[in-house]
């Protein structure tokens, strides 16, 4: 099944870019040849260009209901490379590029497969409902993003869920000597309990909130860091919120390795006050042995289930947060199992295999 895949991004600034690479790597591995368009290049064009059959940049893929008549010719160089691919599915990440795979579908007479990661460009009923006519099928990766387009005009028989899932064996546990190990390479401090924050550092991500809440912990007993790992769009704003942390503050850059910062952590926090589809951040941190305070937004519910679910707070609740990070920072001494109950959770419920498994039996279908 030859599957044409699109990706904005060549780096891993945003968890569905992160997803979309792994997700093509593993069913180039099952034998599916990968024709992958993008709009922007990175770093992870080696592993790319490792298993994709063919790869080319485009202008754009997005169409956002606002601008038809100024953004549709520009799609023009994405579809004809996308018809010359001769695709058997069309597998579109993300809702706004949608437009571009119907047409490249409808030419090639491909089915057309899309991943909603979020509802952004999904806000339209009257679009949705046209737009859900000739898409085979939709996959959410929550049930919270699931009800939510189908509340928007989305088609109820043609959307299903499945929950974002990782590779344990890319995200190992560490222990002390992993912990020691990637403090070093870091230049982080030993001593300290690290807190980590990382991804997009915007205000949606709750970035502020988790400062604010850092100044109520009592640093008395033992010292508190904050790790920020991320990239800002908008850097005099980050700078400022970040500028006025009561601990002690690193930040690094974003990074394709996220494996070395989370085992030089302790707590992950996920303070999201937007409604967050699903987020991988979650996932990859309690694979590594981390336990992740995250806010009650969206889909987050869904991967802090049974004994987690204590883990997570209210959006934008500073004294909450505050609270519970009180009650998590010494968990080595006081949970000394929870970082393994961390990683066999995610072992157990969001694991890639049988994530690709039920992506690839969608696209095997859709072609039916």
């Amino acid at each position: 099944m030859r599957i044409l895949a699109n990706s904005e991004h060549l780096s891993p600034n945003t968890g569905i870019s992160v997803q979309t690479l792994e997700v093509t790597e593993d069913l180039a591995r099952r034998g599916h040849p990968i024709d992958l368009l993008y709009m922007r290049d990175g770093p992870y064009r080696p592993r790319y260009e490792a298993f994709c059959s063919s790869m080319h940049e485009v202008p754009l893929f997005d169409l956002g209901v606002h601008h038809v008549l100024r953004d549709g010719p520009k799609l023009l160089p994405a579809v004809r490379q996308g018809i010359k691919r001769h695709p058997d599915v069309v597998y579109v990440n993300r809702y706004r590029p949608l437009p571009w795979a119907l047409a490249v579908g409808m030419v090639t007479r491909a089915p057309v497969v899309c991943h909603m990661h979020g509802l952004i460009g999904a806000e339209h009923p009257a679009v949705n409902r046209a737009l859900g006519r000739v898409t085979t099928r939709f996959i959410c990766v929550s049930n919270f993003v699931r009800n939510r387009f189908i509340e928007l005009g989305g088609r109820a028989d043609r959307t299903d869920v499945i929950h974002n899932g990782i590779d344990p064996g890319a995200y190992p546990v560490g222990g002390g000597a992993e912990r020691r190990s990637a403090r070093t390479e870091l230049g982080l401090p030993q001593d300290p309990v690290i807190v980590m924050f990382y991804g997009r550092i915007d205000p949606t991500k709750g970035i502020d909130v988790l400062v604010d809440a850092m100044a109520g912990v009592d640093t008395s007993a033992r010292a508190v860091h904050l790790l920020v790992v991320g990239s800002a769009h908008d850097e005099v704003w980050a700078d400022r919120v970040l500028g006025g942390c009561a601990v002690p503050l690193h930040r690094l850059p974003m990074r394709t390795d996220v494996v070395t910062p989370l085992h030089a952590a302790d707590v992950v926090v996920v303070p999201s006050v937007y409604d967050d589809p699903f987020p991988r951040t979650v996932l990859e941190a309690m694979c590594t042995g981390r336990p992740v305070i995250a806010t009650t937004t969206g889909g987050i519910p869904e991967a802090l289930t049974g004994p987690f679910a204590p883990l997570l707070v209210p959006p934008g609740d500073v004294g909450a947060l505050t609270a519970k990070l009180e009650d998590v920072l010494d968990w080595r001494q006081r949970q000394p199992d929870l970082g393994a109950r961390c990683a066999d959770h995610v072992a157990a419920h969001f694991s890639m295999r049988p994530m690709v498994d039920a992506i690839e039996q969608r696209l095997v279908d859709a072609g039916d």
